[in-house]
């Protein structure tokens, strides 16, 4: 009797949760598709890369979507148990509450461990994947970091305007603000202009036409002018494109050094700190939305087989709002990383546990009884 009715509400648990993850993730991929299929179609990518990044991409979407199948598969699951009258008749031999919740447990356990796995070692595989991929496929093809009719920085010390680009390579309506040499930072304005890789010297060259070189000392004492037909503009990719290891995420450590040596104002090390800490807390998210869906999927399962799915969107709108109001308490630096990121379980475990006390008391409240049907 025990194992079978464990083995029968974690099979019941398992499809809407696979489920779950495969729709919420495809709906996040949506946008993201769209973007990879700019990359084919605007600026020539290969697929294989494409598609690579696309792989590189999907641990951080199932550190999202994870959380919130593991609430929509437990509201559901007992929903239906509860619509069906299922759980009135396991009451009746003898099965309580806290029994229900055992299988429950299991599966909170799994969706959370899962959740950990794909913070700590997927993600940042994942991250380190892209960057490394960016990296490969801008020195191929230069133009993919290019956006026309926006100043790109894609180029450190040098600000890049592109009006039009009729080819991957051609250029019309170019600017470039040079400041690699502080001491004289140079401005080039030319009509047109045509962009070569050479992945064998690890350069990439700016051919500009019909232009001018405008001069100017730092301290405004000296200005030149000078115009050209054709000027090259040669740039060591190695030494003028950020490299992959100033793209790696700093360390808990290092990260930990870099806010105490600013006195708590990098802004920048307390969201990255922050992001570190998510991980951990996106895990804690999957265990409470587990075991908070049993009470809600049984109050909701008096109410029809939609409420459990209304009150899973409702909850998940909910902790992601809390998220935002940590992040802002980050940003106007009232609470630390570690208590910011805490802000949504401080509602939710609070909130787990009455709902747990008052169904194991029979006691529905009555706020989440709106729309109870039975008598």
């Amino acid at each position: 009797m025990v194992r079978i009715l464990d083995r029968y509400i974690i099979k019941e648990l398992i499809v809407p949760f696979v489920f779950g993850i495969s729709i919420l993730t495809f709906l996040i991929l949506i946008h993201q598709l769209l973007r990879l299929m700019e990359l084919v179609i605007d600026k020539g990518v290969d697929i294989v890369s494409v598609g690579q990044i696309f792989l590189s991409l999907l641990p951080s979407f199932f550190l999202l979507t994870i959380p919130m199948a593991a609430l929509l598969a437990s509201i559901m699951t007992f929903n239906r148990l509860s619509y069906d009258n299922e759980i009135i008749a396991l009451k009746s031999v003898g099965v309580g509450f806290y029994r229900l919740i055992r299988p429950v447990l299991f599966f909170s356990v799994a969706a959370a461990l899962l959740t950990l796995y794909m913070g700590s070692i997927a993600q940042p595989w994942g991250g380190g994947s892209f960057n490394s991929l960016a990296m490969r496929i801008l020195k191929k093809r230069a133009s993919v970091g290019i956006e026309e009719g926006k100043f790109n920085g894609t180029f450190s010390n040098l600000v890049l305007y592109v009006e039009s680009m009729p080819t991957f390579s051609e250029m019309n309506g170019v600017f470039i603000y040079d400041q690699r040499d502080p001491e004289s930072p140079k401005i080039i304005i030319a009509k047109k202009g045509v962009l070569t890789n050479d992945p064998a010297s690890n350069a990439i060259e700016f051919r500009l036409l019909d232009g001018s070189l405008h001069l100017k000392s730092k301290d405004g004492s000296d200005y030149q002018r000078m115009t050209f037909g054709t000027y090259d503009l040669r740039l060591d990719f190695g030494s003028m494109v950020q490299g992959p290891a100033n793209l790696d995420t700093p360390s808990y450590q290092e990260l930990k050094q870099r806010i105490d040596a600013s006195g708590g104002k990098d802004l920048r090390a307390l969201r990255l700190l922050s992001e570190f800490y998510k991980n951990f807390s996106f895990s804690l998210a999957s265990f409470i939305f587990g075991i908070i869906g049993v009470p809600l999927g049984m109050i909701s399962g008096r109410t029809g087989r939609l409420g459990g799915f209304t009150v899973g969107i409702g909850l998940i709108t909910l902790y992601y709002l809390l998220n935002t109001l940590g992040d802002y308490l980050i940003t106007i630096q009232i609470a630390p990383p570690l208590m910011a990121v805490g802000v949504p379980h401080l509602v939710l475990i609070p909130l787990t546990l009455y709902l747990m006390r008052m169904m194991a008391q029979e006691s529905y409240p009555r706020l989440l009884q709106l729309g109870n049907k039975r008598p």
